[in-house]
């Protein structure tokens, strides 16, 4: 989810299906080991995490993944999801970690 919400990476046919609301499709496409609570961890992270725009259906998905990177980052670093270029070179320099501050 991680490279999808910042790198706009395909995220795969199952979570696609998770961020497009179609559970028939994650379910379908879903590894084995994975379980309906699994599932439900997921949407709750989400609905609270990720940026509305990026998902709610197939087009939703698409168009997050086709945004230049300059738009994702506007939109993380408004929701707080991730640190400004400021906030992270300062993290540098005092030598602490640069983690994203929300997305894990």
């Amino acid at each position: 989810m991680y490279n999808y919400l910042v790198h706009g990476y395909h995220p795969g046919s199952c979570f696609t299906s998770v961020l497009a609301n179609d559970f028939a499709g994650a379910i379908a496409g879903s590894h084995p080991s994975n379980t309906i609570e699994a599932f439900k961890a997921l949407v709750r992270w989400m609905l609270v995490t990720v940026p509305y725009t990026a998902y709610g259906s197939y087009s939703a998905v698409n168009n997050w993944c086709v945004l230049k990177s300059v738009q994702r980052r506007a939109i993380l670093e408004e929701l707080e999801l991730i640190y400004t270029e400021e906030q992270e070179i300062w993290l540098v320099l005092k030598e602490e970690p640069t983690t994203e501050p929300h997305l894990y």
